[in-house]
C-alpha cells in the first residue's frame, strides 16, 4: 500500500533537509510513498487530514510550533481522525517527549534536533518494518496478490482468481471470470512476480500467461486451450508436449478438463 509522508516544521531550512532525506529514503528504497504535503503551517496539516484520512499517512512533526496549536494538540487531532496514522515527532528538547505520554497519543518516535539522514533512515526503516507486520494483520486479502495500477486505480488481485493474463501491444489484460483489467505492463514482469507466488502458471505463448488451474479443455488440433472463463488461448507449436501432458495432469492443477485429439 502507498505511504504518504507529511511534513510539517516552523523552520524552513530545516524542513527542505528533511523533505530532500525523505526523498532520498524513498528512492533508495524502491518505496511506494510519496511526499505528500510539507509545511511550515500546522493549520495545513489540519485540512490535509481531514481531506485524507483514509490514507496510509507517516506525519513527521514538530513539537515547537510557534503557533496557535503546538505539536501536541496538533498529534492529538490527527489521532482522533486516524488511528492507524504514524506520528514521528521532532523537537530540540528531550523533556519535550515526556509530554506525549500525557497525550497518549501512541507516538512512534522522537527525533531530537538536528537530526541527520541516517537518523531518518533508521527511523522509517524501523518504521517500514512496523508497517509490513500490521499490513499482515489487517489486510490478509492482499497476501498472494499481485498490485496493479490501472489509470488512477490500483488493484489487488489474488493470484489464484486470474484465469490467464494476455498481452496486446504496450498493454496487458488480466482476465478474472469476475471481468478483466487493463494496465501497461510486460508478460516477462509479471510471469516473474507471479512465480514467485504460486507454481501453477505457464507461459504458452509469446502473447498467453495461463493459470493451469483454470483449463477446462485441451484441443492438440487446434493447438488452444479452453480456459473456466471459456475463453481459448494459444499454445505455441513448441510447446506441443505441454498440451500433450494436460491429459495427464493431476486435477489438482487442472480441474475438471477434457482432452481432444481431433
Amino acid at each position: 500500500m502507498h505511504l504518504n509522508f507529511i511534513l510539517a516544521d516552523n523552520n524552513k531550512n530545516f524542513l527542505e533537509n528533511t523533505c530532500s532525506y525523505i526523498k532520498k529514503f524513498i528512492s533508495e528504497h524502491d518505496m511506494d510513498a510519496s511526499l505528500g504535503l510539507y509545511t511550515t503551517n500546522p493549520s495545513d496539516v489540519l485540512e490535509y487530514a481531514n481531506k485524507n484520512s483514509g490514507q496510509i499517512n507517516v506525519y513527521i512533526l514538530d513539537m515547537d510550533f510557534d503557533d496557535e496549536i503546538n505539536g501536541l494538540a496538533l498529534g492529538r487531532v490527527i489521532r482522533e481522525k486516524e488511528p492507524l496514522s504514524y506520528i514521528i515527532y521532532v523537537t530540540h528538547s528531550v523533556y519535550m517527549t515526556m509530554m506525549v505520554f500525557k497525550y497518549r497519543l501512541k507516538v512512534f518516535d522522537f527525533l531530537v534536533k538536528p537530526i541527520s539522514y541516517s537518523d531518518i533512515a533508521d527511523s522509517l526503516t524501523a518504521l517500514v518494518e512496523d508497517f509490513k507486520k500490521i499490513s499482515n494483520v489487517y489486510f490478509p486479502v492482499k497476501h498472494n496478490s499481485i498490485a496493479v495500477k490501472s489509470g488512477y486505480q490500483e488493484y489487488h488481485i489474488p493470484v489464484n482468481d486470474i484465469v490467464y493474463i494476455e498481452s496486446f501491444g504496450p498493454k496487458l489484460i488480466i482476465h478474472t471470470n469476475d471481468g478483466s483489467i487493463e494496465y501497461y505492463g510486460t508478460l516477462k514482469d509479471i510471469e516473474s512476480s507471479i512465480n514467485e507466488l504460486t507454481d501453477t502458471f505457464f507461459r504458452s505463448h509469446k502473447s498467453f500467461l495461463i493459470n493451469t488451474r483454470h483449463i477446462t479443455e485441451a484441443n492438440l488440433q487446434d493447438m488452444s486451450v479452453t480456459m473456466s472463463t471459456g475463453d481459448k488461448c494459444l499454445i505455441s507449436r513448441n510447446k506441443r508436449t505441454f498440451l500433450k501432458n494436460l491429459a495427464s495432469l493431476d486435477n489438482a492443477h487442472a480441474g475438471h478438463m477434457q482432452y481432444k485429439n481431433r
